[in-house]
């Protein structure tokens, strides 16, 4: 069996409540973090296709509306979602002034070198 396989097999248990949770695979070894990696990327790519499968730390399930813990559980997953995407935000404001201030420096710096190359042919010419 394919580690793809093995990660479907894993989705297609995955069902309803938080009381009937699928556990993540234990990644004990390179065979293992695969199918999880493997599982995950189905998870994303049903929840971007309307979907909604959470994991708030004992195992994957689709929420029940109504069921109130579901709804805690979701509440929670989505303030989790909610963080992770701030500081991705953060991160690329950080990364968007650095590269400017880089863009800046190179600027300033082709403009000081082209003034110190003018110097110089100024200087030679009046020698």
């Amino acid at each position: 069996m394919t580690a793809k396989d093995t990660a479907m097999s894993y989705f297609y248990r995955i069902t309803s409540g938080h009381r009937n949770a699928v556990r993540r695979p234990e990644r004990t070894d390179a065979r293992m973090e695969q199918i999880d990696r493997v599982l995950r990327e189905k998870i994303e790519e049903a929840n971007n296709n309307g979907d909604c499968i959470i994991n708030v730390g004992f195992g994957y399930f689709r929420p029940i509306p109504g069921d109130a813990a579901d709804e805690l559980y979701y509440k929670e997953y989505k303030m989790t979602e909610h963080s992770r995407l701030r500081k991705l935000q953060l991160k690329e404001a950080a990364m968007d002034i650095a590269f400017e201030n880089w863009r800046k420096e190179a600027g300033h710096g082709k403009n000081e070198q082209g003034k110190r190359k003018a110097g110089r042919k100024r200087t030679c010419e009046s020698a």
